[in-house]
């Protein structure tokens, strides 16, 4: 800390000076100038000169003289022009004005921006230190019990006590009974006994081996996550990595992992995963609400002015009401609003999904020549972009557009 205020204070006191110096001085104590006033004197004393030694006559002697005379007075008169000054006092007052001004201005912003008394952080010790805390940071277990959901069985009336009672009975009774652990799965998590659902879970995956659903997955990650108040253990880290190994598309997974590099200051990875869940999801379900509410303050970090991407253009949504019309009205309604999205991607440009809705629905009425050369044009516009180019890619696939 002691070397930077020494640094910044020099490196002050540096640019106060440059601003302040010329104003304190002034132009009056400054060195003498060269001006032309002495080149015309020599002159007039060389006229004379001349004049004696017959090179010139009187006539032309005069001429010459008042020639010079005038060059002399107008160069004097400059001069005095040059050498004209504000008044000292108003000019030393400016200059300390400046001063107090430029060591306020600069100290604001430090204020405001800065961090007083925040040493160095270079990045590579902070990659190291978020890999050391997230190497050791506390286990599933170690975090759930740091937690200590009460039971809240209490809180119903005696049947729904006797039912739950049951229903945890039931899976001790029949230990390999799949579907009464999924069902004590479900009732733990209703009831908010996140922790006991998380085991419930984990018991299901066990009981169906090799057959186990990525769903079944991406619950047991909601369950782990709740139940430590949203801190992703190593635990949760494991099997998000292991979903997206099989589904790199996973909404809940992408989410999980992006909220475990936050947590280990690793704002990069955070954007990179929760990018993939927005621009890859749809608004209103929980892992794009959870990434949309989280993405900006990562983005933030790593000084990137990222704006949520606006649905536009037919929805799943509309395109299921469509199909409640005749044939007629359904293409209209559809070529309309793809014609809307079309005009205002080529006037005004777009996100990627914006892209990529209209590729989709462009293959819903059959223009494939029109989806392909969106296609192209797309992945000219997003060249350097490789998320957004896949997510296109991707969706020009499932529309058939591309194999």
């Amino acid at each position: 800390m002691t070397g930077f205020v020494i640094t910044a204070a020099i490196l002050a006191a540096l640019a106060v000076l440059a601003v302040t110096a010329p104003l304190w001085r002034g132009r009056g104590d400054a060195g003498p100038q060269d001006t032309d006033i002495d080149i015309y004197r020599d002159q007039l004393a060389e006229v004379d000169r001349d004049l004696a030694r017959g090179v010139l006559d009187e006539a032309e002697a005069e001429r010459t003289r008042t020639e010079i005379s005038r060059r002399l007075l107008a160069a004097d008169a400059s001069t005095r022009r040059a050498a004209g000054d504000a008044p000292r006092t108003l000019s030393r007052m400016a200059a300390v004005v400046c001063g107090l001004a430029l060591l306020g201005a600069a100290g604001g912003l430090y204020a405001a921006l800065g961090a007083p008394g925040y040493g160095d952080v270079p990045r590579d010790l902070r990659l190291s230190v978020g890999e050391d805390r997230r190497a050791n940071r506390p286990g599933q277990l170690e975090a759930e019990a740091a937690v200590d959901l009460p039971d809240t069985l209490d809180q119903f009336d005696e049947d729904t006590r006797g039912l739950i009672q049951s229903r945890r009975a039931a899976t001790f009774e029949r230990p390999d009974d799949l579907q009464a652990w999924t069902v004590l799965a479900q009732t733990e998590a209703a009831i908010g006994q996140y922790h006991r659902a998380a085991r419930a879970q984990e018991r299901v995956i066990a009981l169906q081996g090799a057959d186990v659903a990525v769903d079944d997955y991406e619950r047991l990650l909601d369950l782990l996550v709740a139940g430590t108040r949203g801190y992703v253990s190593p635990e949760a880290e494991t099997i998000a990595l292991r979903v997206l190994q099989t589904t790199p598309d996973s909404e809940p997974a992408l989410y999980y992992a992006g909220l475990m590099y936050a947590q280990n200051d690793r704002p990069d990875r955070a954007f990179s995963l929760w990018r993939r869940v927005i621009e890859g999801g749809s608004p209103g379900t929980l892992h794009y609400d959870f990434a949309a509410s989280q993405i900006n303050e990562v983005a933030a970090q790593l000084g990137i002015d990222y704006a949520l991407p606006e649905v536009r253009g037919p929805s799943a949504a509309d395109l299921d009401a469509a199909q409640d019309m005749s044939p007629e009205d359904r293409r209209a309604m559809i070529e309309g609003m793809v014609g809307g999205l079309a005009d205002r991607l080529a006037t005004q440009g777009g996100p990627p999904q914006d892209w990529a809705r209209l590729i989709t629905s462009l293959m819903l009425i059959e223009q494939s020549e029109a989806a392909a050369r969106v296609l192209a044009e797309a992945e000219a516009i997003f060249g350097g972009d490789v998320q957004a180019v896949t997510l296109i890619r991707r969706a020009a696939s499932e529309a058939g557009l591309t194999e």
